[in-house]
């Protein structure tokens, strides 16, 4: 038997697990695994999950942010992320099992029916299975299943408010085409029955077609969810750091020093860094009005990452190189803030004076600010919008060309940009010398 890891995130759904929860059992019966990825719940979802769950996994909200963390937990070959207001059918999980089982299968999703009875929901709900047939893209309703390696290789869920499921589906059917269960999984069709069935319809075609042609998924999200956004719930954080750290995998990290420190002495390098560096930057952030954000270059890692203090917010990197994610997750980051600040978990010389000084000039109108590193790149890169894509493409990352690079970039595009007082990382045996020079070094030994 093929084991399935089912991940169901929730938000506030405590009487939508008591009624669900239970039919699972069955199949955790037989060795597959339920894991309830709550994004911080008021109610009674956590006690409930904690009677019917193999797992309890806590993640910040946002279904992107949660799946993402249900699937590092997760030990099953198959990932089915599970809306919590959608059941399998009677047969799902038996024909599942013969998906994980056949070669070549790489992802699918279910048809859905609506659980409302007007004859309208008949007409929408063939729609919708339809349509993603036709263009190989599906919705979180309709239940979507991935083989678990194919899912961490493409860097999981993009950490976007709104449409990570169409957004996967898209990266996926790169990849191959889905396979479509013809048996249908029921979905509630409450949200239709509380906005109207056409008004609710009108309203998810338009946000989807919105999304097609290039709006942010962060105001569409809005739009979706406009209680969210009543002026007491607005944040106030007018700048986002994101400390992007590679996941720790032994060998796989800072192997320019593994011939001198050897494998397991550069995975403690590594890890040390990354805790280092994260307490420095993230430890002060209230009074900054900086918002602290912890972005791995992919799936894994998780008992370190969640033991890091403070607990981080954890998203995914998503893209091919580092300019790729670098522009992906600053794009993301101003949908929600005025100013992003980007920094390299293994710069421990850069402590939070530094990061308000690329603040301020951000503030002043100064389009780039970047922290320079004494090995030709940069150890900050700070941008306001508009973003400029030029300064990251084309770029030799790694090599001792990429501030140069990205000053012709910038030049060649009219774009201003100020730089800061040079700084270090730590790439090379040589830069070890510094570290124990560093404040409360010692002291990231755990």
């Amino acid at each position: 038997m093929t084991p399935i890891s089912i991940i169901i995130p929730v938000l506030d759904e405590a009487k939508a697990l008591a009624q669900h929860l239970p039919a699972l059992q069955q199949w955790q019966s037989e060795g597959h695994e339920v894991i309830v990825v709550d994004g911080g719940s008021q109610d009674d979802s956590v006690a409930v999950a904690a009677e019917f769950a193999d797992r309890i996994v806590h993640a910040p909200a946002g279904r992107a942010s949660q799946m993402n963390a249900g699937a590092r937990l997760a030990y099953g070959d198959l990932l089915l992320f599970l809306h919590i207001d959608t059941q399998l059918p009677e047969e799902g999980m038996r024909q599942l099992q013969q998906v994980s089982a056949t070669e070549g299968v790489g992802w699918g999703r279910f048809d859905i029916r609506l659980s409302g009875r007007a004859p309208a929901f008949r007409i929408i709900e063939r729609a919708i299975n339809w349509r993603s047939w036709a263009s190989g893209v599906a919705t979180g309703d309709q239940a979507i299943f991935v083989d678990r390696r194919l899912f961490m290789a493409l860097g999981g869920y993009q950490s976007i408010p709104l449409m990570e499921d169409v957004e996967l589906s898209k990266r996926l059917r790169k990849v191959c085409r889905p396979l479509c269960i013809r048996h249908q999984a029921v979905t509630s069709s409450r949200r239709w029955e509380q906005g109207g069935i056409l008004k609710t319809t009108a309203l998810m075609w338009w946000l989807r077609w919105r999304y097609f042609v290039g709006a942010s998924p962060a105001i569409l999200h809005r739009r979706y969810y406009p209680d969210r956004y009543r002026p007491e719930n607005e944040s106030r954080v007018s700048t986002r750091l994101l400390l992007f750290a590679k996941v720790p995998e032994r060998g796989n990290v800072k192997t320019r020093i593994q011939p001198m420190l050897g494998v397991d002495g550069a995975m403690d390098l590594h890890q040390r860094l990354i805790r280092y560096t994260w307490r420095r930057l993230a430890g002060s952030q209230g009074a900054l009005g900086i918002r602290s954000e912890l972005w791995a270059s992919g799936i894994g890692g998780d008992t370190f990452f969640a033991a890091l203090k403070p607990t981080p917010y954890l998203a995914i990197q998503t893209g091919q190189d580092l300019g790729e994610r670098m522009w992906s997750a600053a794009s993301h980051a101003l949908e929600t803030a005025q100013y992003v600040v980007i920094v390299g978990a293994d710069c421990p010389s850069v402590d939070l004076d530094y990061v308000q000084e690329a603040v301020t000039a951000l503030k002043r109108g100064v389009p780039v600010v970047l922290g320079p590193a004494d090995d030709g790149g940069y150890v900050l890169l700070g941008v306001r919008r508009p973003l400029i894509p030029e300064m990251f493409s084309d770029i030799p990352w790694g090599s001792d060309q990429v501030l140069k690079r990205t000053r012709s970039r910038l030049r060649e595009q009219g774009v201003g940009w100020q730089e800061l007082s040079p700084r270090w990382d730590v790439d090379r045996p040589e830069d070890l010398k510094r570290l124990a020079e560093l404040p409360q070094w010692a002291d990231s030994a755990n």
